[in-house]
């Protein structure tokens, strides 16, 4: 009811056309995005955004669901105001776009999760939330995925990888993703979504499916708003 009257006071405007009711609205995120599904890795076709497996000989994850770029100067304006400047009714909006791409592009059964990356203690503490999880959780609920909170836990502070080498930004996550040991078992067979905003280096999402396909998850797919 609060968001109803807020949105009649203040409606949402799309960034990129004004029109009223979304930060970026259905049609304009339908012309900037590339709904081809490729794989990630070599860009070829794939079907439903699968890895193809001559290319995941270097890779742990499954299949890459990408909505755009992030180099389109709205996204980066959407995705900066979400999770620098507060604007919080930002991910719920570009969750909706999540859920919608993730039910043509994948089989939910009951043996899918829902997680998201986390952060340190401190950075979550700075910036009041992650924006992540926010998402993770909106898709959740839209799509009957059982969702689980402290599953995953970062447990040391990193440098920014997009500054790194390869090597670099391997030693800079090395160790740093660890499984709640309370949890481990939940993790076993499951078919995981890990939800984020965006994917730069592919270095942090790779860490992340290690960690997982070494505690037994049967499948990991990332699910993400923009590619840098």
């Amino acid at each position: 009811m609060f968001n109803f009257i807020k949105d009649i006071i203040a409606p949402k405007k799309c960034y990129s056309c004004k029109k009223e009711w979304h930060f970026l609205c259905p049609t304009c995120l339908s012309n900037m995005s590339n709904f081809e599904p490729v794989c990630y890795l070599c860009k070829k076709k794939s079907s439903n955004f699968y890895i193809h497996e001559k290319c995941r000989e270097w890779v742990y994850y499954d299949q890459m669901i990408v909505v755009t770029h992030y180099r389109n100067k709205n996204v980066s304006k959407l995705i900066k105001h979400a999770k620098f400047y507060g604007k919080k009714d930002v991910l719920f909006d570009v969750g909706y776009f999540l859920s919608e791409i993730l039910q043509q592009n994948y089989s939910i059964t009951q043996d899918s999760i829902i997680l998201w990356v986390p952060m340190t203690f401190l950075k979550k503490l700075s910036r009041g939330y992650n924006q992540s999880e926010i998402m993770a959780k909106y898709i959740s609920q839209e799509n009957n995925i059982t969702y689980w909170k402290n599953i995953l836990k970062k447990v040391k502070g990193t440098r920014q990888q997009s500054h790194l080498s390869r090597q670099e930004r391997e030693d800079n996550l090395k160790n740093c993703f660890k499984i709640n040991k309370n949890y481990i078992d939940i993790v076993d067979k499951k078919n995981i979504i890990i939800v984020d905003d965006v994917i730069s280096t592919g270095t942090t999402l790779n860490e992340v499916s290690r960690v997982l396909k070494k505690n037994w998850a049967n499948k990991v797919t990332w699910l993400c708003f923009a590619s840098d």
